[in-house]
């Protein structure tokens, strides 16, 4: 049976320990904020310790993806095996794709490197890429080949979806993944924006008026569309009455609903901001 290792990168919010449990590992991110201090994603700060700095910060911090080094010190580790599988954020809203290629391109350059590495560009982020690394573990466990679960991955793509229920769409506005006019609109009458990632980007799909109606929506979206009824991720950014509160709402309707908690870490928080709700599934129909 070959060995297969699979990696992500910390846009996944599992922290490392966590994710060794689960079987894979975390490759982390940076942020750095306006005093100087920068942090490891997931490693040298907690999500509640990320929210209060940010509260307390006059400006955005700055996020940054994983260096060459950190990337080849990562596969490195895994230099005994026979196939390493990278999963990485979005493409289109991080160079971490193109930093873990760079990585690749210079361990294959050294010949005693063996393992092949296939990168997978998740086309998302936060728990949906947490997702694609279960699932491919998943199918390491059960004694796939590297060529199946790449297969499956790339599957995924188009339909693995998370939907966002937001606060505030200003801080994805001041990290410059959106337009100042989108974000706006979320400021009206209390409206509530709910983004998606369509080919690899938060794309504004829909608006609710309130939280509460945010989190029926998301629901509903996940009883239409949802391959399985009986698993679902619940993704939040430091909004635990909101948990709560659609967790009701899917136990409801599934009593015997497993249910995935992720809560989002300091990169994917920075453009996020506090208050977010969202859920991670697969869906039945390809998404574009």
């Amino acid at each position: 049976m070959s060995k297969i290792a699979i990696l992500a990168d910390s846009s996944c919010d599992f922290t490392p320990e966590r994710a060794q449990k689960a079987g894979f590992s975390v490759v982390p991110l940076q942020v750095a904020f306006e005093d100087g201090s920068v942090y490891r994603d997931g490693i040298d700060l907690t999500s509640e310790e990320f929210f209060k700095k940010l509260a307390a910060s006059k400006q955005l911090p700055k996020t940054s993806q994983p260096t060459i080094e950190t990337w080849m010190d990562a596969m490195k580790q895994f230099a005994d095996y026979d196939d390493i599988i990278v999963i990485t954020v979005s493409g289109k809203v991080s160079g971490s794709l193109s930093g873990a290629s760079m990585a690749r391109r210079m361990l294959r350059e050294e010949e005693e490197f063996q393992p092949n590495i296939h990168l997978i560009d998740s086309m998302t982020a936060s728990g949906a890429v947490a997702g694609f690394a279960l699932e491919a573990v998943r199918m390491v466990r059960e004694g796939c080949r590297a060529q199946e679960i790449l297969n499956r991955l790339l599957y995924l793509q188009n339909h693995l979806a998370v939907y966002f229920i937001f606060d505030s769409l200003e801080y994805l506005r001041k990290g410059g993944r959106i337009g100042k006019a989108t974000a706006l609109a979320g400021k009206v009458m209390g409206i509530k924006p709910l983004l998606t990632f369509f080919e690899g980007e938060p794309k504004n799909v829909d608006k609710v008026r309130g939280v509460q109606a945010g989190c029926k929506k998301l629901v509903e979206g996940f009883l239409r569309h949802a391959a399985d009824l009986h698993h679902v991720m619940v993704i939040s950014s430091c909004a635990p009455e909101r948990v709560e509160m659609i967790t009701r709402m899917l136990q409801t309707h599934i009593s015997d609903i497993a249910i995935t908690y992720v809560e989002i870490g300091a990169v994917i928080g920075t453009y996020v901001g506090p208050g977010g709700i969202a859920l991670v599934y697969e869906e039945k129909e390809a998404r574009w």
